[in-house]
């Protein structure tokens, strides 16, 4: 059952701030930090601030996001988390602050479960930047800053009181990608005294990221009166500082006058004069509220930047819910002096700009989340943009997906490629394509990828066989469509750039993904070595990361063509039959053949997956076989049928806002189908009136007039006073500011959009 929260009323009748005098919208009440804290968004309810280092917030569970909701206890309060992403790892750096009565400083041995505590959804509250837990009689409060963290502890108890520092604790879940290698393993930790009120220690771990480097430096608004340290769990008196790969201490603190004690965390992945140079500039007092108001302002700015009128409180909330998991991602990797550990583990300086190489999920993001923020916040593109170029200099090929500034070669394909194409066209700021062109080359020409497994071999079968045979490595007809989309964005940049034999080479690649189209079978398939087909293909098949597809089957792979839509339906043989297979995919059976099915496949309706990415464009494709009021239709269904306002309310992993990114793009009534084509293809809009407020002092403004839940189809729409009869529009004449007027009514217009030119 779906438990439905209830904020939603209290955030609109406060959504106002006071400030200087004068009343200004508070968009943070607008947030609701548990959709999605369920079932399938991984989402955590942490105290970060837009692009943050830090997320530290509580932590449920081992493995995954660290946090469930359905989760009765929490064991302490991590300082790096990654929430709303697949695959496990992080949950470095626990704090766990305990009365009196639960620890007795004669014990010997710390206990092999923790601490966990009991709480109450009840006693919790979590907002932009700032996390609040009453366990039992004993609350805490958690504020941040982009590299670090505050927290406020009030003890039940006078006495002595306690904070446990737990650097064993970590993710212990797999990877579903290299399960047997990926578990969170402690390589070596470390601690110390560094006086009566501070201490500075150290995590280097093996998980996800091969090599994740995490340092800390805590102080403390009263003197450690105790200090007491365990290895392997057992009590030890060894002099400091304190090391092994099971690590946790103890530190005991006088409560006799005040029961409070204000904490204050700085992290590095550097060292530890990092993470102390980052405390003493982000936090250099103990105003605890000083730290949580700048957290709200920073994220009023961001969400500031659009401006939705609706009388639907839920859909409000929802929409600016989604713009808050985008404007977590991507995360900053670099100190306030800019140093930051680079993919080669090696200490780099960043000059000029911030690295934001502490996750860098492409394969989600460049599909939706980039190119939104593109539209917002250029100035962090460019930057994002020069973190990629950072890892090709240090690591030879350009991101696939970065965790803590490794390459973990997670997913397929080459996503940065679409992203630095988009970007070129889209002439984002203060970055240098010239560069970004050479790096694009040298990576869609390797051979290999140094990815350590047999089956994931990089290019080399794509160029020798014209795709990648499914008998020599696995996904092999999924890495081909997105090997072949690469190489649609390569050429289309090399033409632009005057580069006409790379164009004419690239272009040509770009057909391959006509090679993996079964005729026979109607679908995209496994293609041998010797030319052949699979035989007897089944559609509904998956198995996770085991088969030709990616987290998908060939239902949902053979529309993976965004690129060339006009090309997919010549295979077809035509737009009308083309149009039967979409047709067909929105209304076959939702059920999957395999026994172990990928479970990224969710939010099925038929066999589209709105829950996984590889769908994300489909229902947009409408558009271009001139039938746009079917992807109206759709677009709406998925928006009021899969999207909704409670922890179960992302039907798909949040995959670091692509998720949401989906939702805010789709509800103003375009979305980027493409999204190295500068075009955002027109769905139906779920709100009256959406204003874009631009960097350069210009906004954009989408209405719908006669909107309801029954009138989903446009009738007639205007650009800026002129009829628009095409079904999209540009990058430049959003950016160009303006309004984008619909008007809508019960019926399609079969004759509106029918021409995608």
């Amino acid at each position: 059952m779906k438990k439905k929260l209830t904020f939603t009323i209290l955030f609109i009748v406060s959504g106002f701030l006071c400030v200087g005098g004068s009343l200004k919208t508070d968009y943070t009440v607008y947030v609701n930090r548990f959709i999605g804290s369920g079932q399938h968004g991984k989402i955590i309810p942490a105290a970060v601030v837009p692009f943050g280092m830090v997320q530290c917030g509580p932590n449920t569970r081992e493995g995954d996001v660290g946090y469930n909701y359905y989760d009765t206890k929490i064991q302490g309060f991590s300082h790096v988390n990654k929430g709303g992403s697949g695959c496990s790892d992080f949950h470095d750096i626990l704090f766990v602050p305990l009365n009196g009565d639960r620890w007795d400083v004669k014990n010997t041995v710390y206990p092999m479960e923790g601490f966990p505590t009991k709480f109450s959804h009840k006693d919790e509250v979590a907002q932009p930047g700032y996390y609040q837990v009453k366990m039992g009689n004993l609350n805490t409060e958690i504020t941040v800053t982009s590299r670090c963290a505050m927290h406020k502890y009030n003890f039940s108890m006078t006495g002595t009181n306690y904070l446990a520092i737990d650097l064993k604790h970590g993710s212990d879940g797999a990877c579903t990608i290299v399960p047997e290698d990926s578990y969170d393993t402690v390589k070596v930790s470390g601690i110390k005294v560094i006086d009566k009120y501070s201490v500075e220690g150290y995590r280097v771990s093996s998980g996800w990221a091969k090599e994740q480097h995490v340092y800390f430096y805590a102080r403390f608004s009263k003197p450690i009166s105790r200090a007491e340290s365990f290895i392997n769990r057992k009590r030890c008196d060894l002099n400091f500082p304190v090391t092994g790969t099971d690590i946790r201490f103890i530190l005991s603190f006088d409560s006799s006058e005040s029961t409070e004690l204000l904490v204050k965390v700085g992290i590095s992945s550097v060292s530890c004069d990092g993470a102390r140079l980052n405390l003493e500039h982000e936090i250099p007092d103990w105003n605890f509220e000083r730290v949580r108001s700048d957290a709200k302002t920073l994220w009023n700015k961001e969400l500031a930047r659009f401006e939705v009128k609706t009388k639907d409180s839920a859909k409000r909330e929802l929409f600016y819910t989604s713009l808050y998991n985008v404007m977590v991602y991507p995360m900053l990797y670099s100190d306030v002096d800019g140093n930051f550990r680079g993919p080669d583990h090696l200490i780099h300086h960043a000059q000029g700009f911030r690295y934001f190489g502490g996750v860098i999920g492409l394969w989600d993001t460049f599909r939706a989340a980039i190119p939104l923020q593109t539209i917002v916040r250029p100035a962090i593109v460019s930057e994002y943009l020069q973190t990629f170029l950072e890892h090709y200099k240090y690591f030879g090929q350009l991101p696939f997906y970065a965790l803590a500034g490794n390459e973990t070669f997670c997913m397929i394909g080459l996503p940065s490629i679409p992203v630095l194409a988009d970007c070129y066209f889209k002439k984002i700021p203060k970055f240098d394509f010239n560069k970004a062109y050479n790096a694009m080359k040298v990576s869609l020409m390797k051979d290999t990828t140094g990815f350590p497994m047999r089956y994931f071999q990089g290019l080399i079968n794509y160029k020798k066989y014209g795709y990648i045979p499914a008998d020599l490595e696995a996904e092999a007809t999924a890495r081909t469509l997105e090997y072949a989309y690469d190489d649609w964005c390569m050429a289309k940049m090399a033409k632009a750039m005057g580069k006409d034999d790379d164009y004419h080479y690239f272009l040509d690649r770009s057909m391959n993904y006509k090679n993996v189209f079964d005729s026979k079978a109607g679908f995209m398939n496994g293609r041998l070595s010797n030319g052949d087909f699979k035989p007897n293909l089944n559609p509904f098949f998956s198995n996770h990361r085991r088969d030709d597809f990616c987290e998908g089957n060939a239902w949902q792979w053979t529309f993976s063509v965004p690129q060339d839509v006009e090309g997919l339906s010549s295979l077809f043989g035509g737009k009308e039959k083309l149009v039967k297979k979409l047709d067909s995919l929105f209304s076959v059976s939702s059920n999957l053949a395999g026994t172990e099915a990928s479970g990224d496949i969710t939010g099925l309706i038929g066999q589209y997956a709105q829950g996984n990415e590889p769908s994300h464009h489909i229902a947009y494709m409408y558009n271009y076989v001139g039938q746009p009021w079917k992807t109206q239709k759709l677009i709406n269904q998925i928006l009021t049928t899969l999207y909704d306002n409670t922890v179960n309310g992302i039907c798909g992993d949040e995959d670091t806002g692509q998720m949401s990114a989906w939702y805010i793009f789709s509800s103003m009534g375009f979305y980027p189908m493409n999204p190295a084509s500068q075009k955002y293809d027109i769905g139906s809009p779920l709100f009256d009136e959406v204003s874009i407020n631009l960097q350069n002092g210009k906004s954009f403004t989408v209405t719908a007039k006669n909107l309801s839940q029954e009138n989903i189809y446009i009738q007639s729409a205007k650009l800026n006073g002129k009829p628009l009869n095409h079904p999209f529009v540009t990058y430049k004449e959003i950016m160009g500011g303006g309004r984008l007027e619909f008007i809508m009514g019960c019926k399609p217009n079969i004759k509106w959009g029918i021409t995608n030119n």
